[in-house]
C-alpha cells in the first residue's frame, strides 16, 4: 500500500526527513547532537512552531520522555506500514538502508531504523528543507554530517 506524504503526520515527516539526511551514528561521530532522536525532536519543534527546545529535556541534548515515547510509536507505526524497518540494536542495517557494516543502535543514543521507502523519505526531507524555520538547523546537521563521514572514511571506516 503506497503512502503519500500528505498521509503522514508532522512527526512522521520529521523522522523520515531526518533519516534521509544521512546522519552518522552519534557514537561514531563522537557528538550527541547527531542523535536521530535529538535532531528529530528539534526539527519537529521548529516545524510545528513550538520552538527548538519544545521536545528536549532540561539539559538541552536529551529528548523528553514524552517525545521519546511518541518517537518509538511513530517508528513502530511506520514499520507496520513497511516504510521503515526496525532492526534490533547491534544488527546491520537492512539492504538499501544504510552503509554496509554500519551497526544500528536503536535503544540509546540513536534511533535509526532503515528507510524502506526512500522516495517518500526524500519527499519528507525536501519538505523540511523548504521550511524556513527548519532549514538552518537541518542544513547545519547535513553539512556537518558530510564532514564527519569524510573524516571517518579518511580514517579507514568502511574500508
Amino acid at each position: 500500500m503506497a503512502t503519500d506524504i500528505d498521509d503522514l503526520d508532522g512527526l512522521e515527516v520529521a523522522l523520515l526527513g531526518v533519516l534521509c539526511v544521512g546522519l552518522p551514528p552519534s557514537k561514531t561521530a563522537g557528538d550527541d547532537s547527531f542523535r536521530v532522536d535529538y535532531v528529530t525532536a528539534v526539527v519537529a519543534g521548529l516545524a510545528s512552531g513550538e520552538g527548538r527546545g519544545a521536545h528536549l529535556g532540561p539539559a538541552g541534548l536529551a529528548v523528553s520522555a514524552e517525545f521519546r515515547a511518541r518517537l518509538r510509536a511513530t517508528i513502530e507505526g511506520l514499520g507496520a506500514r513497511g516504510i521503515v524497518a526496525y532492526a534490533p540494536a547491534g544488527m546491520p542495517a537492512a539492504v538499501g538502508g544504510f552503509e554496509a557494516g554500519l551497526e544500528l543502535d536503536i535503544v540509546n543514543p540513536d534511533e535509526q531504523p532503515a528507510v524502506m521507502d526512500r522516495y517518500l523519505a526524500q519527499l519528507c526531507m525536501e519538505r523540511l528543507f523548504n521550511n524556513k524555520a527548519v532549514y538552518p538547523f537541518l542544513m547545519d546537521r547535513y553539512a556537518r554530517s558530510g564532514d564527519v563521514w569524510r573524516r571517518l572514511r579518511e580514517a579507514g571506516y568502511g574500508a
